[in-house]
């Protein structure tokens, strides 16, 4: 990747408002999940682990990033909480079944997200 792309991608991440950046990062843990199904599925150890371990640190990122101001910053915090350890499960045992419970999970909150920012971007329900 050359560093004018690199400095592209980061301008176009740096312009997304807060609530695009998070749909965002739940749009990559949906697909590193779904290459971790695919890799378990090959029998690719090593691709499974890698894909597994990047969406374990999109929801640590989540998570350190959580302002417990909120009530449901709590919420959030076990919610994710519980994915990672059901990441972890998943990767230790190279468990498709558990990744496809996350896959499931992973992409119910990215939609729940994006509603939430279409919402908060058209003022409300239309």
């Amino acid at each position: 990747m050359t560093a004018q792309y690199q400095k592209y991608q980061q301008q176009s991440v740096s312009s997304l408002t807060a609530g695009e950046q998070i749909v965002l990062l739940f749009e990559q843990a949906c697909i590193n999940i779904a290459k971790g199904i695919n890799f378990i599925e090959k029998k690719d150890i090593q691709g499974a682990h890698n894909s597994i371990v990047k969406a374990e640190n999109i929801y640590n990122y989540l998570i350190e990033n959580l302002d417990f101001h909120y009530q449901i910053s709590s919420d959030l915090f076990a919610l994710y909480n519980y994915i990672v350890d059901r990441l972890i499960q998943s990767n230790l045992k190279k468990d498709a079944s558990i990744l496809s419970e996350v896959y499931k999970l992973s992409c119910e909150l990215r939609d729940t997200w994006k509603e939430a920012e279409r919402l908060s971007r058209t003022g409300g329900i239309s």
